[in-house]
C-alpha cells in the first residue's frame, strides 16, 4: 500500500514555518555583519551560504541527469530565481556594482514572490520542496546580508539599468521559448499555481501588466535605499 504525496498549501502552516526559518536566518546573518565581536565570521558565513546556494543547484541537476529525468524545457539557468543563484555567489565573494544590483532587485523582486506564492505542487518532507526553500531561501539571506548587514549600495541609476538589462534579458528568453516550445519567465502561459500573474489578465496581455509590475516592484525596492540617503542628507 503507497502513501499519497502531500499537496501544498499556500500559507499552510508548514510554509508559514518555512518563511519564518528564512527570516530568521536572515537576522541572524545582519546581527553577525553588523557586531563588532563577530566579523571575523562574515567570510567564512558568505562561504558557507554561496557554497549551499551553488552545491543545492549542482547536487539536483546532477540528480536529475542520472535518473534520465532533465529535461531543457525547465533545466535550464533561464529563469531570474535561477541566475540570482549566481549573482548572489558572485556578490558573496566581490562586489561588481551591476551585478549587485540585479541580485538586489531580481532577488527580492522575484524570489520573495516565489517563497511568499511558490510554484509547487509538493510539501515538507518532499525533496522538492526542501530544494525549492533551500534555494529562495537563501537567496533571500544573500541579498538582505548584502544589502542590509554590509550596506551594498543602490541607486536611482540602478533602477534604470536593472530595468534595460530585465527587459534585453526577457526579450532574448522570449525568442528562446519561441524556437523551442519552452516557458521560461512565464511568457507563455500562466504557472499552475496561484500568483499575482493570475490578476493580471489573460496571455499575452498578462505580459504587459508584468512590465508594470516590474517597474513598479523597482521603485518600491528602491524606496528603502531613497528614504535613508534622504535622511543620511539631512543629518
Amino acid at each position: 500500500m503507497t502513501s499519497e504525496k502531500k499537496i501544498f498549501q499556500l500559507f499552510d502552516p508548514v510554509h508559514l514555518a518555512t518563511i519564518a526559518i528564512i527570516f530568521l536566518v536572515a537576522l541572524c546573518y545582519i546581527f553577525v555583519a553588523r557586531h563588532p565581536k563577530f566579523q571575523q565570521w562574515i567570510r567564512p558565513m558568505s562561504i558557507l551560504l554561496a557554497v549551499v546556494l551553488l552545491g543545492n543547484e549542482i547536487i539536483f541537476i546532477a540528480g536529475a541527469i542520472a535518473k534520465d529525468l532533465w529535461h531543457y524545457s525547465w533545466g535550464l539557468p533561464l529563469q531570474l530565481c535561477d541566475l540570482v543563484i549566481f549573482t548572489v555567489a558572485y556578490s558573496l565573494f566581490r562586489h561588481k556594482q551591476w551585478v549587485w544590483e540585479l541580485t538586489y532587485f531580481w532577488g527580492l523582486g522575484g524570489t520573495l514572490q516565489a517563497v511568499l506564492t511558490p510554484d509547487l505542487r509538493v510539501t515538507f518532507p518532499d525533496y522538492i520542496y526542501f530544494k525549492f526553500f533551500l534555494t529562495h531561501g537563501c537567496i533571500l539571506v544573500g541579498v538582505i546580508f548584502l544589502a542590509i548587514g554590509l550596506k551594498r549600495p543602490i541607486s536611482f541609476q540602478s533602477v534604470i539599468r536593472v530595468w534595460i538589462i530585465t527587459n534585453v534579458y526577457t526579450f532574448f528568453v522570449g525568442l528562446f521559448n519561441w524556437l523551442f516550445g519552452t516557458n521560461y519567465l512565464y511568457l507563455c502561459h500562466k504557472p499552475s499555481q496561484p500568483s499575482i500573474i493570475d490578476y493580471l489578465g489573460p496571455w499575452p496581455w498578462y505580459i504587459l501588466g508584468l512590465e508594470v509590475v516590474l517597474i513598479a516592484s523597482l521603485f518600491f525596492y528602491y524606496l528603502p535605499y531613497y528614504f535613508f540617503s534622504r535622511r543620511g542628507v539631512r543629518n
